[in-house]
């Protein structure tokens, strides 16, 4: 009988703390109130006429530096892939912490027939977008594209072979 109030108040308790916590705090159906680089993400993501249907959150924070990018070392693959589609150089950021913010949206170019749906993934450094990634929402491996949905050889406006050998030679082993 008496612990009954005590599991009442506590559950309350640990309701109103959790709650306290969430950085997103829903407002109405569609409307959230975020802030920081977050929200300089979401507005990016809309203002490149992406209709986002769910906020994945913050997926990455590191800071970027040479090792990060090494070219014939496994674990160095996703940064290189994510920082040859970016239209920066990535030693002008070196030393910098980047966040990356993760979204799925509909009508972007990559949106299949089966899910019109895509990933798009936006990069920040000192509270401003340098870039972003694309991926189709679907179950495949692959290499990332540009934000607008380039593949490598359309960003940098040369082969697959010629970008690698000249990445090799910037960023060694």
């Amino acid at each position: 009988m008496y612990f009954k109030p005590i599991r009442i108040v506590l559950g309350l308790v640990f309701f109103i703390i959790a709650g306290c916590n969430n950085e997103v705090t829903r407002l109405g159906t569609d409307e959230l109130t975020i802030t920081g680089d977050q929200k300089t993400a979401t507005e990016y993501v809309k203002a490149q006429g992406y209709k986002i249907s769910s906020y994945d959150g913050q997926v990455q924070k590191y800071t970027l530096n040479k090792d990060k990018l090494l070219y014939g070392i496994t674990e160095t693959i996703p940064y290189r892939q994510t920082w040859g589609v970016q239209k920066v150089e990535p030693e002008q950021y070196f030393g910098k912490e980047i966040s990356v913010y993760s979204f799925t949206v509909t009508n972007h170019p990559l949106g299949t027939l089966d899910d019109s749906k895509s990933k798009v993934s936006i990069i920040l450094c000192e509270g401003k977008v340098i870039g972003g990634t694309s991926f189709p929402n679907a179950a495949m491996d692959g290499a990332p594209y540009s934000l607008e949905g380039k593949t490598l050889e359309e960003v940098k406006g040369k082969s697959f072979q010629k970008s690698s050998e000249e990445w090799k030679k910037k960023y060694g082993t």
